[in-house]
């Protein structure tokens, strides 16, 4: 099923290719989170790199920092950013996901291929050398310890997101970052 997109009236004066590049962004990351609506609409934000509602009745309303920069031409959010967002319509729609900011980067990191964490976890804790100059080597350990700290947490462990954080630690000094 084609995504169903209505757009702020805001997010309707950006250029056409503009739009077309957030819904193909989308489409591209929408078969990892099945629990994705179809239809929602897109909003514009400056104060977050990205937010999403969900209302009782499940309206779905996805705000993005989308702007113009005055020498690069158009600021668009990242994959992972996007990706983020909609995991927390996974929290949002699924009982065995936690809640939390933590808790979504953490699944959000197993679910989506490394080729879209295209920078580091937001509020996962990460060395600032790393955060700083994110390589997909890194993004290929977020992953793959996130699919196994989500592991972890199914067979009890608790403190999964701190878990991830001292095992990424670990390996980014072993390999001298």
């Amino acid at each position: 099923m084609p995504l169903d997109i209505t757009w702020s009236w805001r997010a309707k004066s950006l250029p056409e290719e503009i739009k077309e590049e957030l819904v193909r962004r989308l489409d591209l990351l929408r078969p990892y989170f099945p629990e994705m609506k179809s239809k929602m609409k897109i909003g514009i934000t400056r104060l977050f790199d990205g937010l999403v509602f969900q209302s009782y009745e499940g309206a779905v309303k996805l705000m993005l920092d989308v702007h113009k920069t005055r020498k690069h031409g158009w600021r668009l959010p990242t994959y992972w950013t996007i990706a983020h967002e909609l995991m927390h319509l996974a929290q949002f729609n699924s009982h065995g996901i936690p809640g939390g900011e933590r808790a979504c980067d953490v699944f959000g990191l197993s679910r989506v291929p490394p080729r879209f964490i295209d920078e580091s976890p937001t509020f996962l804790a990460v060395p600032d050398s790393v955060r700083e100059d994110w390589t997909p080597s890194e993004a290929l350990l977020a992953h793959e310890l996130a699919k196994e700290a989500v592991n972890l947490r199914s067979s009890g462990l608790r403190n999964y997101a701190v878990w991830w954080e001292n095992e990424f630690e670990r390996r980014i000094e072993s390999v001298g970052k």
